[in-house]
């Protein structure tokens, strides 16, 4: 996963903007394609938007920190997002101890500053050089990661630290929440936390014909609209002895999908239930995705990155979001594709005459996505946040 003149890519997480210029000079002379990112957020934009092979991780970004609990914390983020990063953190004043605690959270190996030029450059390349040997097939096609579930405002933290306390348990769970308020994201962190080194089985319930054999951890998506047959059938697979474990994600309110599942499956699934409030009642989340977004889709697309000053960031905490956070990402995308931070954002009644329509800009991003992807469905629905099914008919609809 190196740039296209075959070097590279390490991302070094530090405060520190000397330590930074240090690194950058060293491993850059070295062959190395170095970005740099000075607190958890930063890293986080990056590793979700561009092709990092590898992480040097500082555990300390906030002025007079030393516990290195900011860097442990982002290190579990890191590998929710990426779970085959390597990661190698890089530590001073929390000591060898944090070090190893970092090891036991999944850390790859760890350098103390100040570090010997020759054994970090050493280091790293025997880190790359045995993962090339280790990976597998699958790993080829994951150059960038899942986007960064970001938590701001109380409600979504209070939902995100209830799904990390279960995380490591076997105990399915119940994701409930409005499209596109993060449902799948939070499944996937969940079973990134969860100690389950196995890929998780994604299922979209609508169309479902068969159920998959083994035990593992699956993330049905539309649990309402699983057929009854399958409905028996899961049921009876959570009462065997060696079950699946089930990420069960809906969009309808708790009344509703009791009604649509039968108890004997009901009764397992909710009781672990996370419920994902809309991002109209999460305004501290706004400036915060918005921005997020803004740099991702620059860094993605190659293209500058729009500024935005306060009165647009009070725009954007005006609107409604009915589609929450995936109409926010494509409100952002658009930003950036046409250079400017003013546009019009699909949807805006103050921009009607010439601004494209709400449908246009979807059509355009989504064939965008299948472009990106060698139209590849799978892929390019994983990207917009959509199912495969739910793409298909967007297609079908713009007679794509």
């Amino acid at each position: 996963m190196t740039d296209p003149a075959g070097q590279p890519t390490v991302l070094f997480v530090d405060d520190d903007t000397d330590i930074q210029s240090a690194a950058r000079l060293l491993l850059t002379r070295r062959g190395f394609r170095v970005l740099a990112a000075h607190d958890a957020a930063e890293a986080l934009t990056r590793v979700a938007a561009d092709a990092i092979d590898l992480v040097l991780l500082d555990l300390n970004y906030a002025p007079g920190a030393t516990t290195g609990a900011e860097g442990l914390a982002l290190l579990r983020d890191l590998h929710a997002l990426r779970p085959a990063l390597p990661v190698i953190v890089v530590t001073g004043h929390s000591g060898v101890a944090i070090a190893v605690a970092a090891m036991r959270e999944g850390a790859t190996d760890f350098v103390m500053k100040p570090w010997n030029n020759e054994r970090l450059v050493t280091l790293l390349h025997d880190t790359l050089d045995r993962l090339r040997r280790e990976a597998g097939p699958a790993e080829a096609d994951s150059e960038t990661g899942e986007p960064v579930l970001i938590a701001v405002s109380g409600p979504i933290r209070t939902a995100v630290a209830l799904a990390d306390r279960i995380a490591p348990t076997r105990a399915h769970m119940l994701l409930s929440g409005s499209p596109g308020s993060g449902k799948t994201l939070l499944a996937r962190r969940i079973h990134a936390r969860s100690g389950d080194t196995a890929p998780p089985v994604m299922l979209d319930a609508e169309g479902l014909s068969t159920l998959p054999p083994g035990r593992g951890t699956w993330i049905i998506r539309g649990i309402e609209s699983l057929p009854p047959p399958l409905q028996r059938t899961l049921a009876d697979r959570l009462d065997g002895t060696a079950p699946p474990r089930i990420l069960a994600l809906s969009s309808l309110g708790v009344e509703e999908l009791a009604a649509r599942l039968p108890p004997r499956l009901w009764l397992p699934l909710e009781a672990v239930r996370v419920t994902l409030p809309p991002l109209a009642s999460r305004q501290d989340d706004i400036p915060a995705l918005a921005t997020h977004f803004l740099h991702y889709f620059a860094i993605r697309h190659g293209l500058a990155e729009p500024a935005l000053d306060t009165a647009s960031l009070d725009a954007l905490r005006l609107r409604p979001w009915p589609q929450n956070i995936r109409e926010l990402r494509a409100a952002m995308e658009r930003m950036v594709v046409l250079g400017d931070a003013a546009a019009p954002l699909p949807g805006d009644s103050t921009h009607t005459q010439d601004a494209p329509t709400l449908a246009q800009s979807e059509q355009a991003l989504i064939e965008a996505a299948l472009r990106r992807h060698g139209f590849n469905v799978s892929h390019a629905a994983r990207d917009l946040g959509l199912t495969r099914p739910a793409l298909y008919r967007r297609m079908a609809r713009y007679g794509l």
